[in-house]
């Protein structure tokens, strides 16, 4: 097991292009680590970026919008997405965490964060239900990495 190795995992289930569903099969079939060992790492490497969001974005948001043109594209932005994610006032929490858990491009912690700060969740109201959804995720691609090795 090399250090290198479990650095690359822990980038690809930090990076949002990938997240899980690439850290897992590059860990177990490309680094040959085992399976027991890179799902605990990719799940908990994954939720970083849910407090780099949550702790950072609202400050970066006060600090911008002192300029005109981050305001109004901020605000743009803002309506937009609270418009395309108006399915999780509907849903709620839990549609967060489906959301989340769903190992699609685009649909990760990263995406799901982001979209809960958007629609005004806070951050300890919404941390066990973006955590499940990184667990289901995990848990989902963790069962196809593990059949794929059968094969």
């Amino acid at each position: 097991m090399s250090l290198q190795g479990v650095f690359r995992v822990a980038l690809l289930a930090f990076l949002p292009v990938s997240e899980v569903r690439g850290a897992l099969p590059y860990g177990v079939f490309v680094e040959k680590l085992p399976l027991s060992f890179v799902a605990p790492l990719a799940f908990v490497v994954n939720l970083a970026p849910f407090f780099l969001v949550m702790g950072l974005l609202p400050q970066l948001v006060r600090l911008f919008q002192s300029f005109a043109w981050f305001d109004h594209l901020f605000s743009w932005y803002a309506t937009r997405a609270q418009r395309r994610f108006a399915a999780y006032r509907k849903y709620g929490r839990w549609g967060i965490l489906l959301f989340v858990g769903v190992p699609l491009p685009f649909t990760g912690v990263w995406t799901g964060t982001l979209a809960a700060f958007l629609v005004g969740f806070g951050v300890w109201e919404i941390f066990p239900f973006v955590a499940g959804g990184a667990a289901l995720a995990t848990g989902l691609v963790t069962l196809l990495v593990f059949l794929g090795k059968g094969l």
